[in-house]
Protein backbone atom coordinates (compact mmCIF):
# COMPACT_ATOMS: atom_id res chain seq x y z
CA UNK A 1 0.00 0.00 0.00
CA UNK A 2 0.94 3.56 -0.28
CA UNK A 3 0.64 7.08 0.64
CA UNK A 4 0.76 10.28 -1.50
CA UNK A 5 2.49 13.02 -0.71
CA UNK A 6 -0.89 15.65 -0.62
CA UNK A 7 1.15 18.65 -2.26
CA UNK A 8 3.32 16.51 -5.70
CA UNK A 9 1.41 13.26 -5.11
CA UNK A 10 4.60 11.22 -5.13
CA UNK A 11 4.24 7.97 -3.59
CA UNK A 12 5.52 6.18 -0.51
CA UNK A 13 5.54 2.77 0.72
CA UNK A 14 3.34 2.62 4.17
CA UNK A 15 5.83 0.51 5.71
CA UNK A 16 8.01 4.17 5.74
CA UNK A 17 5.24 5.27 8.34
CA UNK A 18 5.39 2.58 11.52
CA UNK A 19 5.42 4.23 14.70
CA UNK A 20 4.67 7.25 13.72
CA UNK A 21 7.41 8.12 11.30
CA UNK A 22 7.27 11.48 9.14
CA UNK A 23 8.74 11.86 6.25
CA UNK A 24 10.01 15.07 4.34
CA UNK A 25 9.34 14.76 0.59
CA UNK A 26 10.88 15.44 -2.37
CA UNK A 27 8.81 18.92 -3.10
CA UNK A 28 9.27 19.88 0.56
CA UNK A 29 5.97 18.83 2.16
CA UNK A 30 6.21 16.73 5.20
CA UNK A 31 4.21 13.67 5.06
CA UNK A 32 2.74 11.60 8.00
CA UNK A 33 0.56 8.54 8.36
CA UNK A 34 -2.54 9.74 10.16
CA UNK A 35 -4.96 7.44 11.84
CA UNK A 36 -8.34 8.41 11.82
CA UNK A 37 -11.50 6.95 13.69
CA UNK A 38 -13.99 6.17 11.74
CA UNK A 39 -17.28 7.88 12.48
CA UNK A 40 -20.33 6.18 14.03
CA UNK A 41 -21.90 6.57 10.38
CA UNK A 42 -19.06 4.66 8.87
CA UNK A 43 -19.25 1.73 11.27
CA UNK A 44 -23.07 1.28 11.03
CA UNK A 45 -22.73 1.60 6.79
CA UNK A 46 -20.01 -1.22 7.22
CA UNK A 47 -22.04 -3.37 9.32
CA UNK A 48 -24.92 -2.93 6.99
CA UNK A 49 -23.18 -3.74 3.96
CA UNK A 50 -21.52 -6.88 6.01
CA UNK A 51 -25.18 -7.71 7.13
CA UNK A 52 -26.17 -7.68 3.36
CA UNK A 53 -23.06 -10.37 2.49
CA UNK A 54 -23.62 -12.69 5.02
CA UNK A 55 -27.61 -12.77 3.65
CA UNK A 56 -26.31 -13.10 0.29
CA UNK A 57 -23.92 -15.81 1.22
CA UNK A 58 -26.81 -17.79 3.75
CA UNK A 59 -29.40 -17.77 0.37
CA UNK A 60 -26.65 -18.70 -1.98
CA UNK A 61 -25.45 -21.86 0.71
CA UNK A 62 -29.32 -22.62 1.02
CA UNK A 63 -29.62 -23.13 -2.91
CA UNK A 64 -26.18 -24.88 -3.51
CA UNK A 65 -27.57 -27.24 -0.09
CA UNK A 66 -30.52 -27.52 -1.76
CA UNK A 67 -28.88 -29.31 -4.76
CA UNK A 68 -26.31 -31.14 -3.12
CA UNK A 69 -28.42 -32.99 -0.24
CA UNK A 70 -32.01 -32.98 -0.65
CA UNK A 71 -34.68 -34.58 -3.52
CA UNK A 72 -35.93 -31.05 -3.69
CA UNK A 73 -37.68 -30.50 -7.39
CA UNK A 74 -36.09 -28.57 -10.30
CA UNK A 75 -38.61 -26.31 -10.19
CA UNK A 76 -39.20 -25.44 -6.45
CA UNK A 77 -35.02 -24.88 -6.87
CA UNK A 78 -35.96 -22.50 -9.62
CA UNK A 79 -38.35 -20.64 -7.24
CA UNK A 80 -35.69 -20.80 -4.97
CA UNK A 81 -33.27 -18.75 -7.69
CA UNK A 82 -35.48 -16.00 -8.73
CA UNK A 83 -36.09 -15.36 -5.06
CA UNK A 84 -32.22 -15.13 -4.37
CA UNK A 85 -32.12 -12.76 -7.42
CA UNK A 86 -34.53 -10.40 -5.66
CA UNK A 87 -32.84 -10.29 -2.95
CA UNK A 88 -29.68 -9.39 -4.97
CA UNK A 89 -31.59 -6.65 -6.34
CA UNK A 90 -32.93 -5.47 -3.45
CA UNK A 91 -29.49 -5.20 -1.29
CA UNK A 92 -27.67 -4.74 -4.41
CA UNK A 93 -28.95 -3.20 -7.10
CA UNK A 94 -26.01 -2.41 -9.40
CA UNK A 95 -24.80 -5.57 -8.75
CA UNK A 96 -27.12 -7.73 -9.81
CA UNK A 97 -25.14 -9.00 -13.05
CA UNK A 98 -23.00 -10.63 -10.82
CA UNK A 99 -25.02 -13.02 -10.37
CA UNK A 100 -25.06 -14.71 -14.03
CA UNK A 101 -21.45 -14.41 -13.44
CA UNK A 102 -20.74 -16.06 -10.35
CA UNK A 103 -23.84 -17.55 -8.93
CA UNK A 104 -25.57 -19.42 -11.58
CA UNK A 105 -22.34 -21.28 -13.40
CA UNK A 106 -21.97 -22.50 -9.60
CA UNK A 107 -25.59 -23.65 -9.36
CA UNK A 108 -25.24 -25.02 -12.77
CA UNK A 109 -22.08 -26.78 -12.02
CA UNK A 110 -23.47 -28.16 -8.86
CA UNK A 111 -26.82 -29.37 -10.69
CA UNK A 112 -24.80 -30.90 -12.98
CA UNK A 113 -22.31 -33.22 -10.62
CA UNK A 114 -25.53 -34.21 -8.22
CA UNK A 115 -28.64 -33.69 -10.28
CA UNK A 116 -27.32 -35.62 -13.47
CA UNK A 117 -25.59 -38.55 -11.83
Amino acid sequence: MAIRCPQCEREFDITLFEFGRAITCVCGHVVTLQHREKSTETLIAQRDEENKLVEIRKRADKIAYLIVSTDYPKIDIEIEKIKFQDTIIRLFPDKIHLYELIYEPRFRRLEEQFRNA
